[in-house]
């Protein structure tokens, strides 16, 4: 499940309305929406926020839980590979592709990448 279900089905099962959740937490019910629909993913500080107000893990609302029982019963996954899951859980699939494609250049080729990345990162129509 998405972290948006996760929100729903847990502030469902608490009791609120999205009303409340967003008062519990100082943000708009607009905002819990757009959460639950997917359409936003909220920030770490939100996230850990909406845990507290639901009485649950940040692991929880994130899926890792559910995810850590089906795939590593015995708890022995690697550091690496719970590293790519939050990753992917905060920037999406496009950030752990381009972390695995950096990961297969040579020096030189990172050197490049970084130049480039930071001369993009400059230019106001590549910004956020």
């Amino acid at each position: 499940m998405s972290i948006g279900d996760n929100i729903k089905n847990l502030r469902k099962q608490a009791g609120f309305s999205q009303k409340e959740l967003a008062a519990m937490i100082e943000q708009t019910p607009t905002s819990i929406m757009h959460y639950e629909k997917g359409d936003r993913t909220p920030k770490q500080e939100i996230i850990e926020k909406i845990a507290t107000a639901l009485k649950v893990r940040p692991s929880t609302l994130l899926g890792w839980d559910e995810w850590e029982r089906k795939y590593n019963p015995d708890g022995k996954l690697s550091k690496e590979v719970k590293t790519i899951e939050s990753i992917e859980a905060f920037y999406g699939d496009d950030a752990v592709k381009l972390l695995q494609q950096f990961h297969m250049l040579n020096d030189a080729g990172k050197k490049k990448i970084l130049s480039d990345l930071e001369d993009l990162t400059m230019l106001p129509k590549y910004q956020k």
